[in-house]
């Protein structure tokens, strides 16, 4: 009997199976061709020294070193790198099963999961020591939870889900925002006190716990000391101290004159003014001053916030991608350059060691990336075409979003289209764009449009797609309808119909 199932389900699923194997395939390819893994210069060292030692870079959260710390056993970062792979073939099948759940047939389904398998920089952070892909590995896991049962309002599931929005942040920040889109969200749809204490709470603890960490090091209840110097950087890009009138312990904050950079390059470049501060860019005072000089620079020229913010909000749209915040940065994104040491291998890492030491302990041996003929070059051919241009993505999420309007229903799709939003849009309120930051919201936008498409969870819905009597005539639940009580449920934690949003922030 289950041969039976499987083999029908196998002919139900083949579009998305045939997508799957693809997908693996190429992996496989990345694997075989960069060895054993790649490395974005200072942020990988980072990570790798919390990982290896336990202690906090005060610039960047550290969870991502957590989960190098978890791996090290292995002493591989091809296992590392292995790891991210599967993490990013797991995100393409929540988002086909997320699909067929609401209603969509194969084909559509598969469709939608078809950037996040394919990608090449999807593919390429997948094998780069870097926390995007965990980070929507864990936003999407989260949205699995709240999405497959809709209607339903157990706190218990949405704890879960916030608790994994809640890591999230300790990845990389902006899993804030998402946790406050949840927040939002529930209390929008009227979920219940007890369904939003849950989210609050199971969401606050990962946060509360990675600050009492960070402070047993560093002396301060915070996830990091570096917001105030990146809200800074945030201001570069239009301060005109003649308007903003700094106090005269700031005023050395200005930016200098001439054409202005990208508002990261404040920070790291060898000129900084942060440099003057005693401790450094990230020490307490430095945090403290550019903080201030931020909070008054965005009070004076609230417009001409709004336009930076808009200017790097807009390159997340491009049709090809942008050089920005310099060609330095963007090459790393490159499978062309991915054996490129962008750092020294003998700077010195966070809690002491180096960078080419610290990779030697972990990998049990050096470990720099050797590219690999002929995969090598066949990947460096594939990622000039096969990527989702920006200009698609800003498709994406505007056909989801009409969707919804014009069925004034969101289906589901509400609460990955603002997850989707905001990964890109916080990143330029608080600092800079950067091509990173485009791949863990691809994901979201493409299941934001393919719920907002769907007719709606169950079978009912499954059925409008039915052009075939024989298939409306099947005995067996499919392997992604909701079956028992699932079946009898409507949408995320409301008490919605099938028609009505479960999540409408």
């Amino acid at each position: 009997m289950n041969r039976v199932r499987l083999a029908a389900a196998a002919r139900r699923h083949w579009v998305f199976g045939l997508a799957l194997a693809g997908a693996v395939a190429v992996r496989i390819g990345v694997m075989l061709a960069f060895r054993p893994v790649m490395w974005f210069g200072g942020d990988s060292a980072s990570y790798l020294a919390t990982g290896l030692r336990l202690v906090p870079d005060p610039s960047r959260v550290g969870g991502y070193g957590f989960m190098l710390r978890i791996l090290e056993p292995l002493h591989s970062f091809a296992a590392v790198a292995a790891v991210q792979h599967v993490m990013g073939l797991v995100i393409g099948v929540l988002i086909y099963l997320l699909a067929r759940r609401y209603g969509l047939p194969g084909w559509a389904a598969t469709l939608a999961a078809i950037p996040v398998f394919f990608d090449a920089y999807e593919l390429q952070l997948e094998s780069d020591v870097v926390p995007d892909i965990p980070f929507g590995f864990l936003v999407f896991i989260a949205l699995y939870l709240l999405l497959r049962s809709p209607g339903e309002r157990r706190p218990a599931r949405v704890g879960a889900a916030a608790f994994l929005l809640g890591l999230t942040a300790i990845i990389w920040p902006v899993g804030l925002a998402l946790l406050a889109v949840l927040l939002v969200a529930l209390i929008i749809r009227r979920a219940g006190l007890l369904a939003v204490a849950a989210a609050l709470l199971a969401g606050a603890v990962p946060v509360v716990a990675y600050s009492g960490w960070f402070d047993v090091h560093e002396h301060s209840f915070s996830l990091t000391r570096s917001e105030g110097v990146y809200l800074w950087s945030r201001t570069m890009s239009f301060a005109n101290c003649a308007v903003i009138k700094p106090p005269a312990d700031e005023a050395f904050l200005c930016p200098p004159a001439g054409p202005r950079m990208a508002a990261s390059l404040y920070i790291w470049s060898g000129t900084s003014p942060l440099l003057r501060i005693p401790g450094g860019r990230f020490s307490a005072q430095a945090n403290s001053l550019a903080l201030n000089f931020a909070e008054r620079a965005i009070a004076a020229q609230p417009g001409g916030y709004l336009t930076a913010v808009g200017h790097d909000f807009a390159l997340s749209f491009y049709w090809d991608r942008p050089v920005h915040p310099d060609a330095g940065i963007t090459d790393r994104y490159q499978f062309a350059d991915a054996t490129t040491a962008w750092v020294p291998p003998g700077m010195g890492a966070i809690g002491g060691g180096t960078v080419a030491g610290d990779q030697a302990a972990y990998n049990g041996g050096p470990a720099p990336t050797r590219a690999i003929e002929p995969f090598a070059r066949w990947l460096v051919s594939y990622q000039r075409y096969a990527f989702l241009p920006g200009t698609l993505l800003g498709v994406i999420l505007l056909a989801g979003l009409a969707a919804m309007i014009g069925r004034r229903r969101a289906g589901g799709a509400a609460l990955p289209w603002a997850f989707a939003v905001a990964i890109l849009l916080v990143p330029p309120l608080i600092a800079d764009f950067d091509l990173r930051y485009l791949v863990p919201a691809v994901p979201a936008a493409c299941l934001a449009a393919a719920l907002a498409f769907a007719p709606g969870p169950g079978r009912s819905g499954q059925r409008r797609w039915t052009t075939s009597p024989a298939a409306t005539a099947r005995t067996e639940p499919e392997l992604d309808e909701p079956e028992g009580d699932d079946a009898r449920t409507s949408s995320l934690p409301s008490g919605s119909t099938p028609t009505a949003s479960p999540e409408n922030p």
